[in-house]
C-alpha cells in the first residue's frame, strides 16, 4: 500500500475525452484514475456522455496539471489562431 494519496486533477466533459487525457498522462508515466459523474450506468446504460473526474497520485499532481494545461490551453490557442 502506498502512502501517496489519490488527488483530484480535473473534470473532463465526457468519457472519450477523459480516456484520451488518461492515456496521454499514462504514456508520460503518470498513474491515472477516472470516475464518471452523473446518474451512473443504470440511468441510460452509458456514462460516455457524462463528465468524468480525473485523479492522479499526489506526487504526480504538479506534472499532470502542467501537461493537461499545456494540452487543453494549447489546443484552444491553436483554434483561435494564437501561437
Amino acid at each position: 500500500m502506498s502512502d501517496d494519496p489519490i488527488v483530484f486533477l480535473a473534470i473532463a466533459p465526457n468519457e472519450p475525452l477523459a480516456q484520451m487525457w488518461a492515456e496521454w498522462l499514462r504514456q508520460a508515466g503518470i498513474k491515472t484514475m477516472l470516475k464518471p459523474l452523473g446518474p451512473g450506468l443504470g440511468a441510460w446504460a452509458s456514462a460516455a456522455t457524462f463528465e468524468h473526474e480525473v485523479f492522479v497520485l499526489g506526487s504526480q499532481l504538479a506534472a499532470a496539471r502542467a501537461m493537461l494545461e499545456d494540452f487543453v490551453f494549447g489546443e484552444e490557442e491553436e483554434e483561435n489562431g494564437e501561437p
